[in-house]
């Protein structure tokens, strides 16, 4: 396996970090190309758009991306961003998924205690093998430099490969949408509860 440095996001990482949100995407959404169109609409484009510098880039030895994390520190900036910008986009696509933005990422009130929340995607050959680890680390050593002291993470399956990875990582349930669909958290050291 290469070796894979991590890296602040470059406007030339947009292509391949759209293949990555896409090959991630649900399986549902891989087979219908009308809803893959919007997985970067929904999951990417505000964060290399509005926070770009909250994009850290996992690369291989050609600097090639391989993986990401992207994280919105303003919850609000992202609600008002998302349906002024992004709303748009969706329904020129996929008006359906409007209502999935309304329903869930836009439904995430909890999250104002949470400003800091991520999104990571990592190809399947870059996966399970710390990589997830390593852009959490320097998300978290980024955002401790400017103040932060929390970050979630949105919509995880409880029993769910994920789920277990964000657990160990130390993150705990801090919001509940239904018997299997959480929200997680970390405190970074330091912080009281």
């Amino acid at each position: 396996m290469d070796e894979v440095k991590i890296r602040p996001y470059e406007v030339k990482d947009k292509e391949a970090l759209t293949d990555i949100c896409k090959e991630t995407a649900w399986e549902s959404y891989k087979k219908d190309p009308q809803k893959l169109a919007t997985v970067p609409i929904n999951f990417l484009d505000y964060f290399l758009e509005y926070e770009p510098s909250h994009v850290l880039v996992a690369t291989n030895s050609h600097d090639q991306a391989v993986g990401y994390i992207e994280c919105t520190t303003s919850y609000s900036r992202f609600v008002k961003t998302t349906k002024a910008v992004f709303f748009p986009r969706l329904e020129a696509v996929d008006p359906s998924q409007i209502a999935f933005e309304k329903d869930f990422l836009l439904a995430l009130h909890f999250i104002r205690r949470w400003p800091a929340h991520l999104h990571i995607n990592l190809t399947a050959e870059y996966q399970h093998q710390g990589l997830g680890t390593k852009l959490i680390d320097a998300l978290i050593e980024k955002l401790k430099k400017e103040g932060f002291t929390r970050l979630a993470i949105c919509g995880v399956e409880r029993g769910s490969a994920s789920y277990g990875f964000y657990r160990h990582y130390g993150f705990t349930e801090i919001w509940v949408y239904s018997p299997k669909l959480v929200s997680l958290g970390i405190r970074f050291k330091g912080e009281k509860s």
